[in-house]
């Protein structure tokens, strides 16, 4: 399986990868031509579901690669997701100063250095409600080519910070059942890839685990 490459889905209609990893991959529809049905629309959440069910339930049709011009919008070269982490939660405290950010995550026990760089001028971050609503978006830019891994989680906490809850450290998704009611809940923090936004890459902030991990893992039933 390749980025660019064109799959059938037992599903439903033909598919172009956009972007994968081993849990994850994201596609879009193509027409009887295998161009993107959606070339033209600038904001974009991608059709997404896990690695494994896409390899089951699909069939290569066309080894292919994206255009050049499909590689510039989609940046398949950039993380599905970045500095997960399991052990806290978005802070309901705004951090004036970088120092202060680094002393918090001494108090979580994270190493700073450990916080992944993200290679891009420009992302659109989506900050999300705690019962799965996307909230405001914000551009972030530098003009070094990259965002590193300390000063990016620093503004991605500030971003979320109006949208947290103090006596709810966690994102809930709730479904009815035939018992009444289920509810998913996900700590953590972490970056994940969610489209484009006027031709830009677009994340959203969540847990230790993306939204589609959160749709089908059972361990997270409370």
């Amino acid at each position: 399986m390749r980025v660019g490459d064109i799959y059938k889905t037992n599903w439903g209609g033909n598919c172009k990868i956009l972007m994968f990893d081993d849990s994850e991959t994201f596609y879009q529809p193509v027409d009887e031509n295998n161009e993107l049905i959606y070339a033209k629309y600038k904001t974009q959440n991608y059709y997404r579901t896990t690695t494994d069910f896409f390899k089951e339930n699909s069939t290569i049709l066309r080894r292919s690669e994206l255009t050049k011009q499909e590689e510039l919008i989609h940046r398949p070269d950039l993380p599905l997701k970045l500095n997960c982490y399991k052990e806290t939660f978005w802070t309901t405290d705004k951090f004036e100063t970088i120092k202060e950010f680094k002393k918090f995550l001494d108090q979580q026990q994270i190493n700073y250095r450990t916080l992944e760089n993200l290679y891009t001028d420009k992302i659109v971050v989506i900050p999300h409600g705690q019962q799965s609503s996307d909230k405001k978006p914000v551009i972030l830019e530098n003009s070094k080519g990259v965002f590193e891994g300390l000063e990016l989680m620093f503004n991605c906490f500030n971003i979320q910070q109006p949208y947290v809850n103090p006596d709810k450290p966690y994102f809930s998704r709730f479904r009815l059942i035939t018992q009444g009611r289920e509810e998913k809940r996900l700590t953590g923090f972490g970056l994940y890839r969610l489209g484009i936004k006027g031709n830009v890459p677009s994340f959203y902030l969540g847990g230790y685990k993306s939204l589609l991990e959160l749709e089908i893992d059972k361990n997270l039933i409370v």
